[in-house]
């Protein structure tokens, strides 16, 4: 698989669709590779005219990982800290992803793409257009949320799920055990997946290195980076922001207030979707966010 060493970190990464077509940049969630986009989506992505690209985030997958400072604060204090709107200590920040992603826009000579996030890519998106703008042609964010403490806080059981560790991360068959108990907390409860749909797209993410330590140093990177409520209310870049109406992690109020937040963006409530991207809504998501890609670029 293609690999890109970059100035600060090691990033993997794929391609897929015609280098002269708009490029979409796919940042994906929290502990998640690459590979948990579902195959299907980055086919009708394709098949609607987009170059895609997808990468794994520092800390997870084939790219690097860091150490763990002794120094910095347990993942429980540092919520707590969060909550109380406290300075929270972690090995990076999101600025710091957010500038990995440059690096590797930069390695593959693009000047700007079309940035699509969900979750905590969602949030590495935001903080990417905040920090570098001119190389943000457009912001999807999806079930994402601002950082502000208030509105992103889920179900306790949600939240809970973000400190379970699979018996052994080696073994792929307990980690998709692990993949299935977190993804059915966090679904919607008012949806079913499909059994095999369900099956090959935790089998994917298992079959994937996993780091139960580069997880939560991801996390204390989002704790860390705070509130970005006011950095979102200055962003000029065409944004649409699509949340799950039963999103048990990051709940409908927290995609709401990210699109009351930035300027002129376009919110998309999706039935039937928890903290997750249900194959029903394939077809509509990818047609919302080629459709705004392509408003962006004319």
């Amino acid at each position: 698989m293609p690999v890109a060493k970059l100035k600060n970190v090691t990033l993997s990464y794929h391609e897929y669709g015609d280098k002269h077509l708009p490029t979409v940049v796919l940042i994906m969630g929290l502990g998640m590779s690459e590979h948990s986009w579902p195959k299907e989506l980055l086919r009708l992505l394709v098949k609607k005219g987009l170059r895609v690209i997808t990468f794994d985030n520092r800390d997870v997958g084939h790219s690097q990982y860091f150490p763990t400072d002794k120094n910095f604060q347990s993942v429980p204090i540092a919520i707590g800290r969060a909550l109380l709107r406290l300075p929270v200590k972690a090995p990076y920040k999101l600025e710091n992803m957010a500038l990995d992603l440059v690096e590797l826009l930069d390695y593959l000579k693009i000047d700007s793409a079309h940035l699509v996030g969900v979750s905590m890519g969602g949030m590495i998106a935001q903080v990417t257009a905040t920090i570098r703008p001119s190389r943000v042609k457009s912001l999807t964010s999806i079930m994402s949320a601002s950082g502000n403490p208030r509105t992103g806080t889920g179900k306790v059981k949600a939240i809970y799920s973000l400190f379970m560790h699979p018996e052994q991360p080696d073994n792929p068959e307990k980690l998709f055990e692990h993949f299935c108990r977190v993804f059915n907390t966090l679904k919607s409860p008012k949806y079913e997946y499909p059994r095999e749909e369900q099956e090959k797209l935790l089998r994917d993410s298992s079959q994937i290195p996993f780091d139960s330590k580069g997880a939560e140093r991801q996390l204390l990177a989002i704790l860390a980076s705070g509130d970005r409520s006011a950095q979102l209310s200055r962003l000029s870049t065409p944004t649409l922001v699509i949340h799950g109406e039963d999103d048990p992690l990051l709940p409908l109020s927290a995609g709401k207030e990210v699109a009351d937040l930035i300027p002129n963006a376009k919110l998309k409530v999706m039935p039937l979707m928890g903290h997750d991207l249900p194959p029903i809504h394939y077809e509509e998501i990818s047609s919302a966010i080629a459709k705004h890609v392509w408003d962006a670029e004319n």
